[in-house]
């Protein structure tokens, strides 16, 4: 297992993951704005995962791009009309929404954190390898693009001796290169 994150919690490996991604975001497509993803990512460290991610989900390539008309009885709870449009002309020409496509960069590095959530969500942390697979993934993305590593030392706050391995939820916001 990743020595860097023996201590760190995994809400803090959620932060670390979304440090990542935004990384990725700010490097890649640097004339585009992130802002309203960023804010939808980091609001994980600050929720409840399983509801987190129904409102994540609404945002990922993935799930919008199914959809070529706003659906607000699918989307109304999380999107709006306006968000929809926005998000369908944020990615277009940069994804096509291929789920677990590595070749899809952009829709595989916005479900890293989303699948940091859905891997634990009901059970128990176990040894927390599936969250360090996780980040190493991630960490593969921006190495093959030559993107630096977020200091990871800026998690290490978030304590694995916190709330039996969850850690504390905390306002990720500071940790971000996009809200900032």
């Amino acid at each position: 297992m990743d020595d860097r994150f023996a201590l760190v919690s995994l809400n803090g490996r959620m932060a670390y993951v979304i440090m990542c991604v935004e990384a990725f975001l700010v490097h890649k497509y640097p004339d585009r704005d992130w802002t309203f993803v960023s804010e939808k990512m980091w609001k994980a460290t600050s929720d409840n995962w399983g509801d987190w991610t129904d409102e994540f989900s609404a945002v990922i390539p993935d799930v919008l791009l199914q959809y070529t008309e706003y659906d607000s009885a699918e989307l109304g709870r999380f999107v709006t009309e306006n968000e929809f449009r926005m998000l369908k002309t944020l990615y277009g020409c940069i994804t096509a929404g291929h789920e677990d496509d590595p070749s899809d960069e952009l829709n595989y590095m916005l479900n890293k954190p989303f699948e940091m959530a859905m891997v634990y969500e009901g059970t128990g942390i176990g040894d927390g390898a599936e969250s360090i697979r996780i980040i190493e993934e991630a960490e593969s993305i921006l190495r093959k693009s030559a993107i630096p590593l977020p200091d990871c030392s800026e998690v290490l706050f978030s304590s694995s001796n916190e709330f039996h391995g969850w850690g504390n939820r905390f306002d990720g916001k500071p940790l971000s290169v996009i809200l900032k």
